[in-house]
């Protein structure tokens, strides 16, 4: 048998063999059983050998077997909920209504934004002496999270109402988070959509006619709104309102320099700059304009504690209704509380009735079981309702009080004059100028309006 040198790579996946000129000639079943000698199993190349024996030469490494690479696994994904990922992939509006075409992702707390899938191990390689190589895991996600979003089970978890952001460097980091605020360059119009925002929300420009608008704790508006919507659970501050009748505004507190034509419902303050001209507005504690020329002219005008200005009305005597006291929020809630404990006291009183007639016929002994159950019944929806009825009363003490102490706290304020068409009402009890009185503060006094003077210190109640 002719001689034979083997060398094998570090890596063991390359098997060379070199001839030794011993005189005699190579065979295939001498190299085989050579390699097999010497544990080469994987890869074997006959094709090498053949050529080895058919054509030997000794000064040539022939490569007679490889071993099997391992494979790569599959890299990590990053798999979007199927409404971002339309939206992160949308290049088109496809949207009928091009009003609510905002690209905006707003997403809530805990919804799942997306899923990490793992990277998986590739199959394992071999040796050109059958030893196991393990499979290759692919790459990892190259991922930096935000303060406000959280991974529990490989699924990326929103901790907070916002809008989604995602980002992808050069280098190939994704970047995700959440926001709680989003502002916008320009106008509120068809190339924007309606916008609403679960935070604070900052708008350069106007609102235009017939959009909406919508942010939870903080609203910017540093143009005008015109004749569209917005709402905010927050302080809401704009520069400027054109409503032409047709707006509609909701917030916790506004401030503005100048309403015109508008209607307003805020939780608490109206505090205008300049001018409310032609405005519906209804405050749940103050409406106030400040500037040194600041009228209220035309309109209604409801507060709960204050409305001022320096001018109210106009010389044209123009209708401006200033109404202060009780919203009308809380006296249909007491109207309605009224209504209901009365209806609770009738029904107390039949069921009293049904008792005490079921326990006649018991102390007789003719009560049957049915009865029996009915009066269980009976006695339970009785209890029921006495809870109820106590519930109630204390509900409506609480209005009580609250109406007769916010007869003590309500003021209508002409800082400089209050013309004739003006309509001053506290509680229900009217007042109409005949003609302009100046420097005024109006109150209640014994159930009538009166007029005091005003002076700058006035101890009024904000």
């Amino acid at each position: 048998m002719a001689k034979y040198d083997l060398r094998i790579s570090e890596d063991g996946m390359v098997a060379s063999l070199k001839l030794i000129d011993d005189g005699r000639p190579p065979t295939i079943g001498g190299i085989k059983a050579f390699l097999k000698d010497k544990s080469v199993i994987v890869g074997i190349k006959s094709e090498t050998i053949e050529e080895i024996v058919s054509e030997p030469r000794f000064d040539k490494e022939y490569v007679v077997a490889y071993g099997i690479p391992p494979k790569v696994g599959k890299d990590a994904q990053l798999i979007f909920q199927q409404n971002i990922e339309e939206k992160l992939n949308s290049t088109e509006n496809s949207y009928v209504d091009l009003k609510e075409s905002s690209q905006l992702i707003i997403v809530k707390r805990g919804d799942i934004l997306a899923e990490i899938i793992p990277p998986t191990q590739g199959e394992p390689g071999r040796t050109v002496r059958g030893e196991k190589i393990e499979g290759i895991v692919g790459k990892e996600l190259k991922l930096k999270l935000g303060n406000n979003v959280e991974v529990n089970n490989n699924k990326i978890i929103s901790k907070i109402d916002g809008k989604f952001v995602s980002k992808e460097t050069s280098n190939g980091e994704i970047n995700l988070d959440v926001s709680d605020e989003h502002k916008i360059e320009g106008n509120i119009d068809y190339s924007t959509g309606n916008v609403r925002f679960p935070g604070k929300l900052i708008i350069d420009g106007d609102v235009k006619s017939g959009f909406h608008v919508e942010a939870t704790t903080y609203l910017e508006i540093k143009g005008v709104v015109e004749s569209a919507s917005v709402f905010c659970e927050g302080e809401a501050t704009i520069f400027g309102i054109k409503g032409a009748g047709k707006s509609s505004i909701k917030v916790k507190i506004l401030r503005c320099n100048y309403v015109e034509n508008a209607n307003i419902e805020a939780e608490e303050d109206v505090i205008v700059k300049t001018a409310i001209v032609n405005s519906n507005i209804k405050a749940g504690k103050h409406v106030i304009v400040e500037g040194g020329a600041g009228k209220i002219s035309g309109g209604y005008i409801l507060a709960t504690n204050l409305i001022e200005a320096e001018i109210l009305g106009s010389e044209m005597g123009v209708r401006t209704v200033c109404e202060v006291g009780v919203l009308p929020d809380l006296n249909e809630e007491l109207i309605k509380l009224e209504q209901k404990i009365a209806l609770d006291m009738e029904n107390l009183r039949k069921l009293n009735s049904i008792i005490k007639g079921i326990q006649a016929l018991k102390e007789k002994g003719k009560i049957d079981e049915a009865r029996l159950e009915y009066y269980k019944k009976s006695f339970n929806t009785y209890k029921m309702l006495m809870s109820e009825v106590k519930d109630d009363e204390e509900k409506l003490e609480m209005i009580k009080n609250k109406i007769q102490s916010s007869k003590e706290s309500a003021f209508i304020i002409a800082k400089k004059v209050a013309y004739p068409g003006t309509e001053i009402i506290i509680h229900k009890k009217k007042f109409m100028p005949t003609k302009p009185i100046t420097k005024v503060v109006f109150q209640l006094e014994d159930d009538e309006i009166v007029p005091h003077g005003y002076q700058s210190e006035s101890n009024v109640s904000r």
